[in-house]
């Protein structure tokens, strides 16, 4: 299994840019690119960016763009509101293909304050397989992250949400940190939908006694990733997985590539390591 960094563990750090630049000047080989905002959606900026990711020989698995900038809107009841968030969506789509990405990291529709509606399976079912044929038309598999505060935060959801669809166009990201802050030990999700499972994203956390999240930089925490990654090995599980933290996590960058090192040195003697 490759290891990467996800271009969101920079977040407010250093620019989108150069931050590619930064991941590639350290010897990683593979990224995911997180689009902080709507400029960075725009074919000029994407040229600029695609330039830096050839200089530091940096491969691009998966974008991901902030999602409540269009997503939620994604799944409407609005035909205007989606209508302007499918155009967003399809440009993410193009930036994507252009700089090489096979995959779409999604947060979909949000549960935020309680305030759920018009997200029940039989309406947004069909909507995910709407975004996952656009998707494909740009060679790009649109995979659904569990999100503590999306439509995603159950296990039993990814398994609903399939057979809802009826049909194999969807894949997930396993997010470690969202799955304990929604109360569940990732290997949970694993054992949902670990078959579909093709992008994970790496935290360490912990649920402390007060029920709290408690998160800390990939292998500085207790959380068992191998045991997680056996779990995935069992699934047949066969790619990448991506140091993305939050960038208050950590003071200076030496720690990042610190936790990217350990990480690292923690697959190769694990299942999926051995695996290879």
């Amino acid at each position: 299994m490759d290891i990467g960094i996800s271009t969101a563990s920079y977040f407010s750090k250093m620019q989108l840019e150069d931050a590619v630049l930064d991941i590639g000047a350290h010897g990683v080989p593979l990224c995911e690119v997180f689009f902080n905002s709507f400029s960075e959606y725009d074919p000029v900026f994407v040229e600029l960016l695609l330039d830096r990711l050839r200089r530091a020989n940096l491969r691009v698995f998966s974008v991901h763009p902030m999602s409540m900038q269009f997503e939620p809107q994604l799944f409407s009841v609005h035909p205007r509101q989606r209508d302007d968030a499918w155009r967003i969506f399809e440009q993410v789509l193009i930036d994507g293909k252009r700089i090489g990405a096979s995959h779409y990291v999604m947060h979909g529709p949000a549960r935020l304050f309680g305030g759920v509606k018009n997200i029940g399976l039989t309406r947004i079912a069909p909507i995910f397989t709407e975004l996952c044929t656009l998707a494909a038309q740009y060679g790009i598999q649109l995979t659904l992250e569990n999100v503590s505060w999306c439509v995603f935060n159950e296990p039993e959801f990814g398994i609903r949400l399939l057979d809802a669809i009826g049909g194999d166009p969807l894949r997930f990201t396993l997010d470690v940190k969202q799955a304990v802050r929604s109360g569940f030990d990732p290997v949970d999700y694993v054992r949902a939908v670990g078959s579909r499972i093709v992008n994970v994203h790496l935290c360490d956390a912990m649920q402390q006694e007060t029920g709290s999240a408690r998160y800390a930089m990939p292998g500085f925490g207790q959380y068992d990733f191998p045991r997680m990654f056996h779990e995935l090995a069992l699934c047949g599980y066969s790619g990448p997985a991506f140091i993305e933290v939050y960038s208050d996590m950590y003071h200076e960058v030496p720690e990042l590539y610190e936790s990217y090192d350990r990480m690292k040195a923690l697959c190769a003697t694990s299942a999926l390591g051995s695996a290879r």
